[in-house]
């Protein structure tokens, strides 16, 4: 039931404003409207109005100069007073708008028909009207097809009211998600949270094997180091020097998978794979220890201690994907190719960037390598070889 009474008023007015549509740029769907009812019923007027505390304002319109008007002067005033449509055949001929100066001077109204238009809730927010210069008396199917066209315009505002309340709910998850983003982001990589959010399945324990490459780096003698340190101080010299390597490793766009005391391990490859996965590990390796000289260049002039970090690197498959319970769980890598970039970073002297033979065999032409050694180690059955990288080529021109 459409609410009429002068005590809905204050209701009638929250609905208007609730709609959002006062000032609006003209829509094409409410000219259309306004067109085809102007073209249907053959006269040169009509609009569509809504009328707040002091004004009628039209939204569209045809055949009118003015934008606005006085609500007290308008027509419209009294369409929304009641829920059946307000046709004059003659202006002249009504008491209530004989003398009113939309009669008198331009636009010269002499006939109205004005269909309330009430929003979901019943509030009469505004009008479908159309209007003539000569008095007309409107066929009772002429006024079908105005209360139909009205009718119309209903769903339209309706459909405009939800497409914006969609539109700030939409507004509310992206920000929503860039809060989740940016804290997830103190956790996890950016590519491992991308994977989350962007997923529509709900997280779950498990992987798949695919290729990967690992990179390890480790400070060496830092054990002792943090031994001679005040707490403090040793926090802060690591939370520097974490902060320039996470720095770099986004940069190559390299996940993180954690931070081991004052090791730090990466995936290239997951959960994200290009075709330059384990070039771009070792480019990152490379510009860590560029970028760790310059952290040594600072921690000198403070007359703090020198830092010397090891890397080493493996490409090979691995299972990738949550690991843990149902209520705890953490993107990890696992297998035999982890394990052997960990232990090729154990042979790696402070300011060194080994890669195994895999890793060398998909990026030689790119590298700069000083030499190479066969060695055994813990864990695997076969000696392997390792190279010690000085330079990547290519689009990087990295040097140590």
């Amino acid at each position: 039931m459409r609410k009429n009474d002068e005590d809905n008023e204050v209701g009638r007015l929250a609905a208007l404003h609730e709609l959002q549509i006062l000032d609006t740029p003209p829509e094409a769907r409410f000219d259309r409207l306004v067109q085809l009812a102007t073209d249907l019923l053959g006269v040169p007027i009509g609009y569509i109005a809504f009328l707040d505390e002091q004004r009628q304002w039209f939204k569209s319109r045809r055949g009118l100069r003015a934008k606005q008007t006085p609500r007290s002067i308008a027509f419209c005033n009294h369409t929304i007073q009641q829920n059946e449509p307000l046709v004059i055949s003659d202006t002249l001929l009504d008491k209530r708008f004989a003398n009113s100066p939309l009669v008198k001077k331009s636009p010269f109204i002499r006939f109205y028909a004005g269909i309330p238009l009430a929003n979901s809730k019943g509030f009469n927010v505004g009008t479908f009207c159309v209007a003539d210069r000569e008095p007309l008396k409107l066929q009772p199917e002429q006024l079908k097809i105005l209360q139909e066209l009205a009718a119309l315009v209903e769903e339209q505002l309706s459909f405009r009211q939800a497409n914006d309340l969609l539109r700030k709910i939409k507004k509310q998850l992206e920000l929503r998600n860039d809060f989740i983003r940016k804290v997830f982001s103190f956790y996890m990589s950016d590519d491992v949270v991308s994977s989350i959010l962007d997923s529509n399945t709900k997280q779950k324990l498990g992987g798949k094997e695919c290729k990967v490459t690992i990179l390890f780096s480790d400070l060496r003698n830092f054990t002792p180091l943090s031994d001679s340190l005040p707490a403090e101080q040793l926090v802060a010299i690591l939370n520097n020097y974490f902060t320039k390597m996470v720095h770099v490793i986004e940069k190559h766009r390299g996940t993180i998978y954690s931070f081991i005391g004052d090791a730090i391990m990466v995936i290239f490859g997951a959960p994200y794979s290009t075709q330059d996965d384990s070039l771009r590990a070792v480019a990152c390796a490379i510009e860590m220890q560029l970028t760790l000289k310059k952290v040594n260049m600072m921690n000198k002039k403070k007359g703090l201690p020198q830092l010397l970090m090891g890397v080493g690197i493996n490409t090979g498959l691995a299972v990738v994907g949550n690991v843990g319970s149902k209520k705890r769980m953490q993107y990890s890598a696992i297998g035999s190719s982890v394990n052997l970039s960990s232990r090729i970073q154990d042979f790696s002297l402070g300011g060194q960037v080994l890669i195994s033979e895999a890793t060398y065999l998909e990026t030689s032409k790119d590298l700069e390598i000083s030499g190479h050694l066969r060695v055994k180690t813990k864990g695997f059955d076969y000696p392997i070889h390792i190279y010690d990288v000085v330079g990547v080529n290519g689009d990087y021109h990295l040097h140590l």
